[in-house]
This record gives structure tokens, sequence and C-alpha cells, in this order.
């Protein structure tokens, strides 16, 4: 049960940023009205770059909250909740994002003549789509695992801490003078006569 936890955390630590990156993609495609860039120097200004990178990093991070929180939290006390195996879904998405990023990147010569600051902020310029995405991923994933281990520590435990007493166990005849540590899967020592 353990592992099949552990392979839907990172699982969906990989659908996430997947989300993440084409959403992110879709609202840098949309963008504001023209009145709005024109009185803030135009689309490519870095005040309106830096302002829709912050934008879609915030969203992202809302959106994360919320997808790892559902993922992540546990129902019982007993399970705890595998954050790091979610935050290596993101970063294995996040890797292959990256990779696909760079051969996008290697096949329009175009994309080379773009400025720094497009590379780095656009959500839909390769190769890294956003640099301001992946920490609000990131961000988003690791207060949800904060907020599922405080909900985790409120859950009621389903085992009992202390261990019953064998002070009940009655006169077993010659069986009694084995000693009281052997436990109840080891086999006890043949008595000699």
């Amino acid at each position: 049960m353990k592992a099949a936890r552990r392979s839907i955390a990172f699982v969906s630590g990989v659908l996430l940023y997947c989300f993440g990156a084409a959403a992110a993609v879709k609202y840098a495609s949309t963008g504001l009205p023209r009145q709005v860039y024109v009185q803030l120097g135009g689309r490519n200004s870095l005040p309106v770059m830096l302002g829709e990178a912050i934008a879609i990093a915030v969203v992202l991070l809302i959106v994360a909250l919320i997808w790892a929180y559902l993922t992540l939290r546990p129902q019982r006390r007993r399970h705890k909740p595998y954050v790091a195996w979610m935050m290596s879904g993101v970063g294995a998405a996040w890797a292959g994002w990256l990779i696909f990023g760079a051969f996008s990147f290697a096949l329009k010569p175009r994309a080379y003549s773009a400025p720094l600051q497009n590379m780095l902020l656009s959500s839909s310029a390769a190769p890294l789509f956003g640099a301001l995405n992946i920490f609000g991923v990131v961000a988003g994933v690791w207060l949800a695992g904060r907020l599922a281990k405080r909900r985790q520590l409120r859950l009621p435990t389903t085992r009992s801490r202390s261990r019953p007493q064998e002070d009940s166990v009655q006169d077993a005849g010659a069986d009694s003078t084995i000693s009281s540590s052997i436990g109840p899967h080891t086999v006890a020592p043949p008595t000699v006569r």
C-alpha cells in the first residue's frame, strides 16, 4: 500500500507540472487588452513581462496547492504525506519539458535573436517556458505538504501506544520457567528433564 501511495504522488507530480506548463503557455498567449500594453510601454517591456510572469506563477501556485493537497492529504494518521515523491515527479516533468524546450529552441533559428528577458519570463518561449513557473509549482507542493502534515497530526491515532502487559497469563506449568522476553513469534527452547 505504501508503494501505491508513493507512485500516486510521483505520477501526480508529473501530471501537475505538465498541466501547469500547458496552462501557463495558454495564459501567456491570452494576454491583456492592447490599451494596457500601450500605457505600460509595450508587450515586450520588462514591467509587463515581469508582471505577467508573476501573475502566472501565482495562479500556478494556487493550482498546485489545491492539486497537491488533494493528492497528499492522509486519510489515517499512519499514512504520511509523500511530499518528496511528488516533488521528484515535478522535477522529472520539469526536466522533460526542459529537454523538449531545448529541442524546440534549436529547431527555430529565430529564437536565438530573442531578448534574454523574453526567454526567462515568457511562458510560451522555449527552452524554459517561464522560469518563475517552476517556483510557483514547487512552492504550491511544499505548502500543500505542510498542510497535509498538519492534517496528519490532527487525525486520531489508530494504534495503541502501549503494549498490553503479560501479567494476566495464567500458570502454564513447566512453560512458566521460560523467560518472558521471548516474543510470540519465537520458538521456546526445549525443556530439560
